[in-house]
Order: structure tokens, then sequence, then C-alpha cells
């Protein structure tokens, strides 16, 4: 007698070539796929995070963003010199202060966003 499953896998194989050959056309290549994968692991930093979500909000010299964050300024460095090396931010010098910016300006939607749903998440558990 077969039990349902409720695993998440499915108790049948089926395979729906035309729906695949469809959703094959609109996915993007393996290259775009790795670069993108590349640059999510940047972000897998609670440190880096902050740096973006403060940027998200205003340009930063790298002395506001290590205070920010809670680290030295060579830590901060080192932080952003990931970012950088991912295209998430950018800076200009101003004098002898390196100012940072995000890159790109749609990275600020999604950073809030997940940033907002974990904290509404945690809040329901703990209350």
């Amino acid at each position: 007698m077969a039990t349902a499953r409720d695993d998440g896998a499915c108790d049948a194989v089926m395979v729906h070539g035309e729906e695949i050959a469809r959703m094959q056309g609109r996915l993007p290549g393996s290259d775009a796929l790795q670069a993108a994968a590349e640059r999510f692991r940047a972000l897998g930093d609670p440190t880096r995070l902050k740096i973006l979500l403060a940027l998200a909000h205003a340009e930063l010299c790298v002395c506001d963003l290590a205070a920010l964050a809670e680290v030295t300024q060579t830590s901060a460095s080192q932080h952003l010199k990931v970012l950088r090396a991912y295209d998430l931010v950018r800076f200009r010098k101003q004098g002898r202060m390196a100012v940072y910016r995000l890159s790109d300006p749609g990275l600020v939607r999604m950073l809030a966003a997940v940033a907002l749903r974990e904290a509404g998440r945690r809040e329901r558990r703990s209350g």
C-alpha cells in the first residue's frame, strides 16, 4: 500500500517536456547563474549586509561605515574590497576620504525587502 509523502518530493515521476522547453528559454545561462551566485555569496556576511543597508540610505566614508558596522577601519576596508570585487559598491575620493555608494539602486529594494521580512519573522517568533 502506497503512502502519501509530505517531505516535498514527488510521488510520481512525470517530466512535462513542453513546460521544460518553455522555461529553459526563460532562464539565464550557466555563466550568468554562476556570476549571480558569486554576488550572492558576497552578501552572505552580516557585516557586509550592514554596510550595504547603510549605503542604501546615504553615501558614507570608510570611517563612518566602520563605526556603523562596529568593526575596525581595516576590517571595513576588507569588506568593501569584497563588495567592490562583485561590483556591489563604488567609491569616489573626496580629498583624503573614500566615499562609498551602492552601484545598483535595485539592490536597495532587494536588501530592504529581505531585511524587513527577516525582522518581521523574528518578531513573530519571539512574540
